[in-house]
């Protein structure tokens, strides 16, 4: 399930050499830009849709699992509410790292899901706990701190601008690092899962990522953040919104990543019409495939 994405120019240049027989001289000939496919937010929220509803018991398996792993930070922040102070805070943040194991899990199976692998199984899932657990507790050890961080920076510079005229400029930069961690925070998990890199050369490309498709990832961010938000109001969260996210995620890595292969990486699959029975049987019984 791995490929590259390490050209580093959106179009390039080939050159190629011949012979010229009557001149006797080579020639150097630069052919036409070859323009990579820009990548279209439309078509992964289009391609993210088909694999939730493809793939639905799936999700909402793998998601149970996660929820699983989610209920000791629940139960602290159902303690804790009423007396938030910054210990049970830092407790709370532990907690949720207990649920890292399961992201991983829950990417593994979704990226074979985006690149339309044919033998999906539901012990991909805990295939994928043990082969990126390691990973995943890094990457959201990071995704807690720098956004917890950063929020405490911005309460705090907002305290003493009045005071000192510097504290906007601090205010300003720590909300700068706060927009451009989340937009890199789309496409951290989805390298973990796709790409040979060690952890430091994830967050690396993720940013580099985002600060060169900005406008995609602004899309995805936002879409990301209504579904989190609705997910969370509703409930839905527990039940498969989780894993819905991580196929959103999944789905705009490989729709971008078009523009640095220069090819289509999702496997082609020939579109079949699914009956009702092939429906409930995904939802009832996810573990088998067709």
């Amino acid at each position: 399930m791995e490929y590259s994405i390490e050209r580093s120019h959106f179009e390039y240049l080939r050159w190629e050499t011949f012979f010229d027989e009557e001149k006797s001289k080579i020639f150097k000939v630069k052919e036409k830009k070859i323009m990579i496919n820009k990548p279209s937010a439309g078509r992964a929220l289009k391609f993210w849709l088909r694999d939730v509803y493809n793939n639905l018991g799936k999700v909402i398996l793998a998601n149970l699992f996660w929820t699983v792993c989610f209920i000791p930070s629940l139960l602290i922040g159902i303690r804790i509410k009423q007396n938030l102070s910054p210990p049970a805070f830092l407790i709370l943040m532990t907690s949720f790292l207990l649920t890292s194991p399961a992201l991983g899990g829950m990417f593994h199976l979704s990226g074979k899901i985006a690149l339309n692998d044919p033998y999906i199984e539901i012990r991909d899932f805990f295939e994928g706990i043990k082969k990126y657990w390691r990973k995943s507790l890094f990457l959201l050890a990071i995704s807690l701190i720098i956004p917890t961080l950063t929020a405490g920076a911005l309460i705090f510079y907002s305290q003493i601008v009045k005071t000192h005229p510097i504290g906007i400029i601090l205010w300003v930069i720590s909300l700068w690092i706060l927009l451009f961690f989340l937009l890199m925070q789309v496409y951290l998990f989805p390298l973990m899962i796709t790409q040979k890199m060690g952890l430091a050369q994830i967050l690396k490309t993720s940013l580099l990522l985002a600060l060169s498709n900005v406008g995609f990832t602004m899309i995805i961010v936002l879409i990301e953040l209504v579904f989190l938000l609705l997910f969370s109001l509703t409930g839905i969260i527990f039940i498969g919104g989780a894993s819905t996210i991580c196929l959103l995620q999944t789905n705009a890595f490989i729709e971008l990543s078009k523009r640095y292969t220069g090819e289509e990486i999702r496997k082609e699959r020939k579109r079949e019409h699914r009956s009702p029975k092939q429906f409930f049987r995904e939802i009832f019984m996810p573990w088998r495939y067709d």
